[in-house]
């Protein structure tokens, strides 16, 4: 790559009205000169995200599939840039973002680069959901959800990755629900690698319902188990553990395996109490939310993969 590639920022939205200004704006002040185009990509919102997309500069695109993967790959197509920086159009990017995406693409020479998530919540219930998604009981210990040190790894939080590399491999796959990002990285790190940066930083905003929050972690369920369908290596045991407690809380145990896992979960809202930004109590809720509904979905899209293709 030049000294200053090209970069393109894709930004996949439906019905984003609350916090598109803020992800554009956050956008507008990066410190990397370079920025060729910000695509919007609208899976047909019914709110105000196009109108003030537009408003802010960007270039709405459609995206008739409405998925977000669909999304990534109309903005694939449609890319001026070297480098493609992928955003969420619920978060906001630090300053020197795409900057040290950049930087770090070159450096590393990973085919894929990104950093954590960082919840911003108010209220109880968004404080408790933003806690237990990143705390290592909750989404597990990935770097992306709880932090760390730079260093290579499976995936990242939204990333960002020459243009040229992304199309050779295909795109993001269409097929397996909102693990597309996940997915993606696993062919990705064929060539190249995925790292992580600490210090590529943006905030996001969670679910703030605990009934929004269970079905975000069902539909996670049912994605992990389409990518292990197609990506079998990709398992690994942690990923096991959500199921089992389900078929656990199923079968005879399920007294001795309740009590256990209560203990785990009023444990772990203990150890998160200490936190200015943790609402024990949301935390307490929202954990075992997480876990069931995720596990839940597992066993589903599991069970539907044995069956004959007619029969899903």
């Amino acid at each position: 790559m030049s000294a200053l590639p090209a970069v393109t920022v894709a930004v996949p939205v439906l019905n984003e009205a609350l916090h598109i200004e803020a992800c554009l704006d956050a956008i507008a002040a990066q410190t990397y000169s370079n920025i060729a185009e910000v695509l919007v990509i609208d899976g047909g919102s019914t709110d105000r995200t196009r109108e003030l997309a537009v408003r802010l500069g960007a270039t709405v695109l459609d995206n008739p599939r409405r998925i977000q993967a669909a999304a990534l790959n109309v903005a694939l197509l449609e890319a001026k840039g070297e480098v493609l920086v992928r955003v969420d159009g619920h978060c906001e990017l630090a300053a020197d973002y795409v900057e040290r995406c950049v930087e770090a693409l070159e450096r590393t020479g990973a085919a894929v680069v990104g950093g954590a998530m960082t919840p911003t919540a108010s209220g109880w219930k968004q404080r408790g959901i933003a806690a237990a998604m990143s705390s290592p009981l909750g989404a597990g210990p990935a770097r992306f959800h709880v932090g760390g040190d730079p260093g290579w790894v499976d995936t990242v939080y939204l990333g960002a990755y020459r243009t040229d590399d992304a199309r050779a491999v295909g795109g993001y796959a269409e097929d397996v629900g909102v693990n597309e990002d996940a997915e993606f990285a696993i062919r990705m790190a064929r060539s190249a690698g995925v790292w992580f940066d600490p210090n590529i930083r943006s905030t996001y905003v969670p679910r703030d319902s605990f009934r929004a929050l269970a079905r975000q972690f069902y539909r996670y369920g049912r994605s992990r188990a389409a990518t292990v369908r197609k990506h079998p290596r990709s398992l690994s045991p942690r990923q096991l553990v959500a199921p089992a407690l389900v078929l656990g809380l199923t079968s005879r145990y399920r007294r001795p395996i309740a009590l256990a896992y209560s203990v785990v979960v009023v444990a772990g809202a203990l150890a998160a109490s200490p936190r200015e930004d943790t609402a024990p109590s949301g935390f307490a809720v929202a954990l075992p939310i997480m876990h069931l509904c995720w596990g839940a979905g597992f066993l589903v899209e599991t069970v539907r993969g044995c069956l004959p293709p007619r029969a899903r």
